[in-house]
């Protein structure tokens, strides 16, 4: 396996051209919608896609991953984006409302949004026109390694040749980097055992927090083999660890765990995993959570065996 940090050849003029497609609030550029487009663009790097790829991003979300595909591949390449998420959903922009700008975008006409389901568009679409499936951090949404499974096993049969898949890799190549492990590892804890909840557009984007083992054993089984596998280290100014641990620490968080039906033994499982992130946070290295450093991204390039 490799590592590799964010590339910046062109990635500047390349930001823009994102920036200007997608929908954001310009307060927030810096902290926010920037350094999530800087590790798009490091994954798609990592992966290898090329000029003239047809792409199926599943799981696109308002599109932050689409738009990025979008504009390596070409005019002469595409994105087809499917997600199931009603279009209502989303804080402070919805799915809708972020598509749409999409769409009128000047990378609007290479994209493509469906909601629907992995499986209910393989069965109605020719896979000739796809090259590569795309799941961008798209893993953390499936409530557990079965799903994730099912998914893999829908996408070998649909003949699918190739998976780029990208997710946070669970494991530090730097210290500050355990408590963005340990936020995360809190959250798919109440998710595991607060299953029946319907989604909050508020909240954060843990739910199973599957590993890259987890979606290695789902590739094998389905018929895929791992032809490159990358790790990403994000840059400083990629806040996602910072905003986890807040967001786990807080109130909200906090009163979710009250509110849920859990048993005794779970809900002091949860408060259990908020303690050890309590205690990792003591440590000098953190200054608070200002020092919290965001988890590598695992990037995997799977094909599909013969």
């Amino acid at each position: 396996m490799t590592a590799t940090n964010v590339p910046d050849k062109g990635r500047d003029t390349l930001i823009e051209s994102l920036l200007g497609s997608s929908l954001h609030n310009p307060a927030l550029l810096d902290k926010f919608h920037i350094p999530r487009f800087k590790l798009r663009l490091a994954a798609i790097d990592a992966w290898g896609v090329k000029k003239g790829e047809r792409l199926l991003d599943i799981g696109c979300g308002q599109g932050e991953s689409s738009v990025a595909l979008a504009a390596v591949v070409g005019d002469t390449g595409n994105v087809t984006a499917i997600d199931t998420a009603q279009m209502d959903y989303g804080h402070p922009f919805t799915m809708r409302e972020a598509q749409q700008h999409i769409r009128n975008s000047a990378l609007g006409p290479r994209i493509s949004f469906y909601p629907v389901d992995a499986a209910s568009f393989l069965t109605d679409t020719f896979v000739d026109n796809i090259d590569g499936a795309v799941l961008c951090q798209c893993l953390f949404y499936f409530p557990n390694e079965s799903e994730v499974q099912n998914l893999f096993t829908t996408i070998s049969n649909a003949g699918i040749a190739r998976i780029y898949a990208a997710e946070w890799s669970y494991t530090p190549s730097h210290e500050p980097q355990v408590a963005h492990i340990l936020a995360t590892r809190a959250q798919a804890l109440y998710h595991m055992y607060d299953a029946e909840r319907p989604p909050d557009p508020r909240d954060q984007n843990v739910r199973s927090g599957v590993d890259q083992q987890a979606i290695l054993r789902a590739a094998k089984l389905a018929g895929y083999r791992a032809a490159k596998e990358t790790l990403v280290t994000p840059e400083q100014d990629m806040r996602e660890g910072q905003f986890e641990v807040e967001y786990v620490l807080g109130p909200s968080f906090e009163q979710r765990v009250k509110n849920a039906r859990l048993s005794q033994v779970q809900e002091t499982e949860i408060n259990d995993a908020i303690q050890e992130l309590q205690t990792e946070l003591e440590k000098p290295l953190y200054s608070g959570t200002t020092n919290v450093m965001a988890m590598d991204v695992w990037c995997a390039v799977f094909e599909l065996q013969q």
